[in-house]
């Protein structure tokens, strides 16, 4: 969607804000939005003067009956601070408190109206084309088409790699999870209270590890490390225990105190020198079971280094999709997991590309209604569109269930949205196990692809 480019004084507030009751003309609109945001737009109004507009949004905006103008359909409280900072006799217009009065004055100082102009607007062809996308945006997830909120993993790993986090992440990469296990723990809310618990120096004395410079470590040999810190993490995400049973230090100790043989490590085999957990690799693990992992002859696992099983073949007959292929069944999980990650994004973009070109008959663009320029179809439609014809062509729809669901959960190991967010998000980082699940739910697909 190109970016329309327009001037604060073309841009009227929307009188239908679904924020305010109807307003009756741009005063009404101003005195309303402000009544209902309070303190939230002199907040809002200290931040534009400070630092300017969010770079990731943009406003919508409908063409106005007025000449030359345009109504702000999703923006009405960036556009209505811009104005009062801009222009602070409206400030002086409008009835609220002394105090919202005085900080609206002082930002207006710090302004420069050419730090936010022109402002970035799409302009849509007609309210209801609007309504959709402010829906996407104001309505919640909607199974993955709004706006979806950050797990609690997902703030922690944004606000930085504190311990909590980095056990967190041992326990999911190394603990040989259940689909349904790692599901608890992605979308649990716990995180807190783990750092709670580590963040207590009897705590991590009991169970064998200590921290240096905000990193998690350990003496004990990988697998007298897992146990205690898997305990804990399903405890915690399948609510076993909770904050309120971990407030005090005494409680958090009673908990500790009363894990089970098999959960607490041996600690004795410390080895008297200290190692970060997020440097353990699997290859440090002594023989264990692993999701996707191979017999050896004495009938133990051994870890899956590569995101593409030993024994899964394609035969691609396009060199350069072929190449990607071999990349992927070649490249060490615990090496290169950021380009495992993104060659599985273009992998699977590159393939049904070439189905549907090749096989389906289909076309890679489409001209959106009322519209004029063809536009190239998003990777969830082309996925879509290519399961679509293989289960026409006689394909049974039960063997692309691991890809389907992944269309429209945002949590499924092969979410289209975390395959774009390896790419484009430069604070998720993908995870070995969540990368061996993503491959073999997708693995029946890409055998139809290229049986």
């Amino acid at each position: 969607m190109p970016t329309k480019p327009l001037a604060i004084d073309s841009l009227e507030l929307d009188l239908e804000n679904p924020r305010i009751t109807l307003a009756t003309d741009q005063r009404d609109a101003m005195q309303k939005i402000l009544n209902e945001q309070k303190f939230k737009l002199i907040n809002l109004a200290e931040s534009v003067a400070a630092r300017g507009l969010n770079p990731m949004d943009r406003f919508l905006v409908l063409k106005s009956p007025k000449q030359y103008k345009f109504i702000v359909i999703e923006g009405n409280r960036r556009i209505l601070v811009i104005k009062l900072l801009h222009n602070p006799s409206l400030i002086d217009d409008l009835e609220m408190p002394e105090a919202f009065r005085k900080r609206l004055h002082k930002a207006a100082q710090n302004f420069d109206l050419k730090s936010v102009e022109p402002v970035d607007c799409f302009e849509v062809a007609d309210r209801a084309e609007g309504v959709d996308w402010v829906r996407q945006r104001h309505m919640g997830e909607d199974a993955g088409r709004g706006v979806v909120d950050w797990s609690g993993l997902a703030s922690s790993r944004f606000r930085g790699r504190d311990p909590a986090l980095q056990a967190l992440e041992f326990v999911l990469q190394h603990a040989s999870l259940t689909e349904d296990q790692i599901d608890q723990i992605m979308n649990g809310k716990f995180i807190t209270t783990l750092d709670r618990l580590l963040s207590t120096p009897s705590v991590r004395t009991a169970i064998g590890f200590d921290t240096d410079k905000d990193k998690l470590t350990t003496e004990l040999p990988p697998e007298e490390a897992l146990k205690p810190l898997k305990r804990i993490v399903l405890d915690l995400a399948e609510k076993k225990i909770n904050v309120t049973r971990l407030k005090s230090k005494e409680q958090q100790n009673d908990y500790i105190g009363a894990l089970k043989a098999a959960d607490r490590p041996n600690l004795s085999k410390k080895s008297g020198t200290a190692k970060a957990i997020e440097a353990i690799k699997d290859s440090d693990f002594g023989a264990k079971p692993s999701h996707g992992g191979k017999k050896t002859r004495g009938g133990r696992t051994t870890p899956r280094t590569n995101v593409v099983p030993r024994n899964c073949r394609l035969k691609i007959p396009v060199t350069k999709i072929a190449g990607i292929f071999e990349e992927l069944r070649s490249l060490q999980l615990s090496r290169h997991k950021h380009a495992i990650a993104v060659l599985l994004r273009v992998f699977l973009e590159m393939s049904v590309d070439e189905y549907l070109v090749k096989k389906a008959g289909s076309k890679l663009t489409f001209v959106p209604p009322k519209a004029t320029r063809l536009i190239e179809k998003t990777l969830r439609i082309k996925v879509q569109e290519t399961i679509a014809h293989l289960v026409a062509s006689g394909a049974n729809a039960k063997d692309f269930i691991g890809v389907t669901r992944g269309l429209t959960d945002a949590n499924h190991p092969f979410s289209i949205d975390t395959l774009h967010a390896y790419i484009h998000n430069r604070y998720f980082t993908p995870v070995d196990i969540h990368l061996t699940a993503a491959w073999d739910n997708a693995q029946p697909f890409f055998e139809k692809l290229w049986p």
